[in-house]
Order: structure tokens, then sequence, then C-alpha cells
């Protein structure tokens, strides 16, 4: 990564900080208006004249450098990965990986295991398990250094 895109890194950063959190005209006053951002559409709406005092909305102005628009905080583009093939074709240099949510706790095993062969990069690591007794519980559990899955009775076994 070059001089440009850490200084524009550091730049987007500064104005996350700075944006307002653009919010949907009147969402306090009704609850079945969400606070999503719609644009201001009313005749009179004080908002949409961008009145003193109200609501900002998005613009231009508010845009990230076009160098660094999407990539990860850490520099470089995210790739959702769903098998093998896919995460073969990373980048290790300019990628990292981030694993789809459709993949199984099986696959993910497998896919976890050739990254940190291959040395690539993943964002979300965990494995998802659920329970027997419970369908509807899922609980995310961090993996082992031999990537096992841990159940948590195992855990509190050892605790005691």
């Amino acid at each position: 990564m070059n001089e440009v895109n850490n200084r524009h890194l550091k730049l987007r950063e500064a104005i996350n900080k700075k944006r307002p959190k653009f919010k949907r005209e009147n969402y306090f006053r009704l609850k079945r208006i969400q606070t999503t951002w719609r644009s201001a559409k009313g005749i009179d709406s004080k908002m949409r004249h961008k009145l003193k005092g109200k609501r900002k909305s998005p613009g231009v102005g508010y845009r990230t450098p076009k160098s660094v628009r999407g990539l990860h905080p850490i520099g470089k583009e995210i790739v959702v990965v769903s098998n093998l093939k896919e995460l073969e074709a990373v980048d290790k240099d300019t990628q990292v990986a981030q694993l789809a949510g459709s993949v199984g706790s099986r696959k993910r095993i497998n896919l976890i295991n050739f990254a940190e062969d291959e040395n690539i990069h993943i964002l979300n690591p965990q494995i998802r398990t659920t329970e027997f007794g419970d369908e509807d519980d899922e609980t995310f559990v961090e993996i082992d250094d031999d990537l096992e899955l841990i159940d948590d009775e195992d855990t509190e076994e050892e605790e005691e």
C-alpha cells in the first residue's frame, strides 16, 4: 500500500468522525417512522429547504476519497468468499476474505484451515454452532489453534 492511500485512509477516518448521523425527518414524532434516511419531500419541509437548526442532509461534500472508498480500514479490498475456488483467487497482498453468511460450519473450518496455510486474512473466522436442545439458540464460538469446534460443556469442565 502506498503513501497516498495511507493519507487517504486517515482522511476518510477524520471525515467519518465529523459526518453527522443522517436520520429521517420527523422520525421522533411517530413510532412507525424508522430512523433510516429518506429524502425530505414535503412542500413546506424545513429540512428540504436546509433551514438553520434543522437536520443535515447527505451531500457530495461528505464523501470520502475515491481511492479508499469501499476498502477495509487496513486498506485492503474486501472479497466475500463462499467456497475454496473463490478463496484461492484472493490476492493476500491487496485483498482480505470475508466468509459468506451462508457458509456452514464444516466448510467454514476447511476454508479457515486453507487460509491459514496460505496466509490469507479472514475477517470473520468464528464458527456458528447450535445446541441440540434449542434449534433457535445460536452461539458464536471462537476457534482453537487446531481449528476444531469447541463445546461449551468441555470449557465448563476445564474451568472446574
